[in-house]
């Protein structure tokens, strides 16, 4: 029988920080074809791939399990445990990824390997494993426009959540707004024109009004200028200028409206360009699917604790429409502000806990 743990390890020891996904899907590849699943990679770009992998007829509203192989970078500071390591000590592991999200693609993996060993009919089950979530879910967008997904059924995302249930999570909109002025010597202003006041101007009114939108769970539309640039030397009038914003959006509130909204304070001077879209989803802790994963949380760990919808976006961002899931859920092992971080490191209970979950979540869905 798969160990999710195990597993979890051999993909932390795998360096998939912005490419070697394939490495990693052959991994879990193996185990599934090795339980019955049927299994399918998809290139995305020389060492980038995508796993696909079912269990029954999944031609009509499958649930669709969903995690990503990608990583962030390790950074520069040293780690106590190496990043690639996959330590286990004082019952957590250790290394990149193990939070966000090998972790929980192991749990996925074993649960649905467990699963396919006692079920080969019923009730379908869609697992995807993408490449290239970490950059604005580069990966799902390329899946999508590949293959041909089936509609219809529930999605379980299996990012961190302290396996606690989220509902939804928050949308992004990046934008880079830009000024252009005209160069002038630093003694003389007067024959410029600087292009970073107006900038500066618009950003610190931005942030100051802040942008409509509010949803009961998920709070208040937010605003962060992240980065901001201008000009070359201390003696001469900027000519250009350039802010990174980014806004979070709630459920019920879309990207076009906010965008009208920032270009009425923006006025006509100011160029905003889209860098990345990505609608929230939600939906509600009362649907039937929510309502059988809280079920079985409560059987399985004695818990169904359930949390805010993620201020941060997932895969579902793009999956959700792509496959009309008609509900969504968020759980899967490790504290979510672990991710990325330096030492990153995931309970080693809750990994095997959420396979636990997972597979018993398969086990009791509705014709079984």
């Amino acid at each position: 029988m798969t160990d999710a743990v195990a597993l979890a390890q051999r993909l932390v020891h795998l360096n998939t920080a912005g490419g070697g996904e394939r490495a990693a899907a052959e991994v879990c590849a193996e185990v599934l074809e090795g339980s019955g699943a049927s299994v399918e990679g998809v290139t995305m770009v020389a060492d980038r791939a995508h796993l696909i992998a079912s269990v029954g007829d999944t031609t009509t509203a499958p649930l669709v399990l969903c995690g990503h192989l990608d990583t962030v970078p390790f950074g520069d500071t040293p780690w106590t445990h190496g990043p690639l390591s996959g330590d286990i000590g004082d019952g957590m592991l250790y290394g990149r990824g193990s939070v966000d999200m090998k972790g929980g693609a192991a749990a996925l993996v074993t649960a649905l390997a467990r699963y396919a060993t006692l079920r080969s009919s019923g009730p379908g089950v869609l697992l995807v494993l993408t490449a290239a979530e970490e950059t604005g879910c580069r990966g799902a967008r390329h899946l999508i426009a590949t293959r041909q997904l089936p509609h219809g059924g529930s999605l379980l995302i299996a990012e961190p959540t302290d396996l606690r249930i989220a509902h939804g999570h928050k949308g992004v909109l990046w934008l880079v707004a830009s000024t252009h002025g005209r160069a002038a010597h630093g003694s003389r202003p007067d024959l410029g024109v600087n292009a970073i006041m107006p900038l500066a101007r618009f950003v610190s009114e931005l942030t100051a009004r802040g942008l409509p939108g509010s949803h009961p769970e998920m709070g208040d539309v937010t605003v962060n200028v992240g980065t901001f640039s201008g000009g070359t030397k201390v003696n001469l009038v900027p000519d250009s200028a350039s802010a990174g914003i980014d806004i979070r959006l709630v459920a019920g509130i879309d990207s076009r409206s906010i965008l009208e909204e920032v270009a009425a304070i923006a006025g006509g001077d100011i160029h905003i360009q889209v860098v990345e879209d990505l609608p929230a989803v939600y939906s509600p802790a009362d649907g039937r699917f929510a309502s059988h994963v809280s079920a079985r949380c409560e059987v399985v760990t004695g818990s169904a604790a359930h949390r805010q919808p993620l201020t941060y976006f997932t895969d579902a961002s793009v999956l959700v429409s792509a496959l009309q899931a008609s509900e969504i859920v968020i759980l899967g092992p490790g504290d979510p502000d672990q991710a990325h971080t330096l030492d990153e490191h995931c309970p080693v209970a809750q990994i095997q806990a959420a396979a636990e979950v997972y597979e018993d979540i398969l086990m009791t869905r509705e014709g079984h």
